[in-house]
């Protein structure tokens, strides 16, 4: 099992280096050239001494000509001030790519989460996915930098021991030996280590998003009015404080392991260097060779040592580095959830059928939709009725595609609409769903979803209201929402949030307009004045609304009845008002009544 784990991780390498490095090249290609000559510096610095100082050491016990001494002493010096000098240019200029780099690789994460299928934002192997995925590219791995780093020096580390090699086959053979034992056993300590790294960042994955969420929340405002009012301070830092226990004791296990190994590591270490000196020693003692190169067997043994545990290290650190950076490669080639057709939607008047169509959400076996057949004609407006978890909502995610039926079929111009290309069908649809989001840029570009767009919104502001709003706004529709980024951003209402996410949907001019119980924290008579605006506006566009109050169904063509997953009651408001004993009659005289 375990030598299946190593193989498997071996595998994980080239995976990693061959998306990351041509991504990082193609973008930073500077980067590369830099590890390259520190590579090379890095090289050549511990050769400078191993070689000049022997010559320096014979010469002094020697004939000690002045001007040798000089010339090694001056090669010596500004050889290693040169080594020095450039290893410090060089690391200073690529932690500024380090950056750079984890900031591109965030955000093609972010672009790769906002291109998911909407089905996968609300599964949990997904979620789980892009955490590991978050954190294997930050913490755990260092991302390509960390990799890159590992990467060269390991190129170095190779180059390094052949001449280290050399040199020491060349007076004394038999280290090779002592040192080689030496690498084998403390690779294995090594490689343990890294083992419980590994398992401690598997127990971490779900503990980070929760400590996450737990800790950000206490802080961000928008949940300030729960937390005061319903006094939820201590079940939040309640939260808080478990999590950190969990991720503390995960730690703790891990540096409890890894002491064990230490002590090991550092007895072996221990033996190697006396019998290097005993070694070593026994051979100048007996004039197999000089003192110079007495001093150059011991350093070059020592650089031997350090080299090529510097170089199981940079295996092990490969191996784990690319290890956690594999979650990234997994996510952005997570599956895609829903199937893709290459159809072409044409034409602005679209026929939908729902045919013998039923759901339950992945991982369940409860129907939310049982059974709905129901034909929606071009340019019909339907009003879309029921209790709550009656599966109104998940109607319309299914009409959007953000969910595919598990049976049935949905048609759109007698066309399953899963052959259709995505993007397309998509842009056929313009929801206002209740729980809507708007974001921390300007009012404008709330509305727009576009940058430096020059569109006059006077008239669609005055359709929905939002006309005396900005009229009062010190920048008019270029101040910002909220105020995160800007201080002089403004904090619109509930109410007024809603319009202006009803004003995203008219702005974007599509065929077919959904309101999902966008008018909640309107007032009755609010309410009723924007469905009437929004009525004539979509005017022959086939039109959705689904509202507990049921002021928006006069408008409507239809109404559809949802109870329990499927369509109970189905008519104009007049025929269904007159069922006796019916779910629609019962809901608008329950309703009425409150404003006779």
């Amino acid at each position: 099992m375990a030598d299946r784990k190593k193989e498997k991780a071996f595998h994980k390498i080239w995976p990693v280096i061959k998306v990351l490095f041509p991504t990082a090249c193609k973008r930073y290609p500077l980067f590369f050239v830099l590890e390259a000559c520190k590579a090379l510096v890095e090289i050549a610095q511990p050769f400078l001494a191993i070689i000049v100082t022997p010559l320096l050491i014979d010469e002094l016990c020697t004939t000690r000509e002045i001007k040798k001494l000089v010339i090694y002493a001056a090669i010596l010096i500004l050889g290693e001030s040169l080594c020095h000098i450039l290893l410090e240019r060089l690391s200073m200029t690529l932690q500024k790519y380090q950056k750079r780099l984890d900031n591109y690789f965030a955000m093609q994460l972010g672009l790769r989460s906002m291109g998911l299928d909407f089905q996968l934002t609300e599964d949990k192997n997904a979620l789980d996915q892009l955490e590991k995925a978050k954190t294997g590219m930050t913490w755990y791995s260092g991302g390509v930098y960390g990799i890159a780093e590992q990467v060269f020096m390991f190129i170095g580390n190779v180059i390094k021991i052949a001449g280290f090699v050399t040199l020491i086959t060349m007076h004394a053979p038999l280290l090779l030996l002592v040192i080689g034992g030496y690498i084998a056993i403390n690779s294995f300590i090594t490689a343990k280590q890294n083992g419980y790294e590994l398992e401690a960042y598997s127990r971490l994955s779900k503990t980070n998003r929760l400590f996450s969420y737990f800790g950000w929340n206490i802080v961000d405002f928008r949940y300030g009015k729960d937390i005061r009012l319903y006094d939820a301070g201590e079940m939040m830092s309640t939260r808080w404080k478990k999590n950190t226990e969990e991720s503390i004791a995960t730690w703790k296990w891990q540096a409890d392991k890894n002491y064990i190994c230490g002590l090991l590591s550092g007895g072996l270490a221990l033996i190697k260097t006396l019998f290097t000196y005993f070694y070593v020693g026994k051979l100048a003692i007996n004039q197999v060779f000089s003192i110079g190169i007495f001093s150059q067997m011991i350093s070059t043994a020592g650089a031997l040592d350090a080299t090529l545990g510097g170089i199981v290290f940079n295996i092990q650190e490969l191996l784990k580095r690319c290890n956690y950076a594999y979650e990234y490669v997994v996510f952005m080639d997570y599956p895609e959830a829903l199937p893709k057709g290459t159809r072409k939607v044409t034409g602005e008047a679209h026929r939908i059928e729902f045919r013998d169509v039923s759901f339950a959400y992945p991982g369940t076996e409860k129907k939310i939709l049982d059974h709905i057949n129901i034909t929606i004609e071009p340019g019909e407006h339907l009003s879309i009725v029921g209790l709550n978890g009656a599966g109104k909502t998940t109607f319309i995610k299914l009409l959007c595609r953000l969910y595919d039926p598990t049976g049935g079929v949905i048609l759109l111009d007698g066309v399953d609409i899963r052959e259709y290309d995505y993007a397309d069908y998509m842009s056929r649809f313009a929801p206002v769903f209740q729980d809507f989001k708007l974001f921390c840029v300007s009012l404008k570009e709330n509305i727009t979803l576009q940058e430096n767009d020059d569109t006059d919104l006077s008239e669609l502001l005055k359709l929905v209201e939002l006309d005396g709003f900005a009229g009062k706004l010190k920048k008019g529709t270029d101040t910002c929402i909220y105020k995160f980024f800007d201080e002089e951003g403004v904090e619109p209402s509930g109410g007024e949030q809603q319009k202006m996410a009803i004003a995203r949907a008219l702005y974007k001019k599509a065929p077919i307009v959904i309101l999902d119980e966008p008018t909640a924290a309107l007032d009755p008579i609010a309410e009723y004045e924007i469905y009437r605006q929004f009525h004539t506006l979509v005017g022959g566009k086939t039109a959705f609304y689904i509202s507990h109050r049921l002021s928006s169904c006069k408008f409507c063509d239809k109404i559809a009845v949802f109870s329990e997953g499927k369509i109970a009651e189905y008519g104009n408001h007049e025929e269904l008002a007159a069922i006796p004993n019916g779910i629609y009659a019962e809901m608008f005289e329950a309703q009425a009544q409150y404003y006779r």
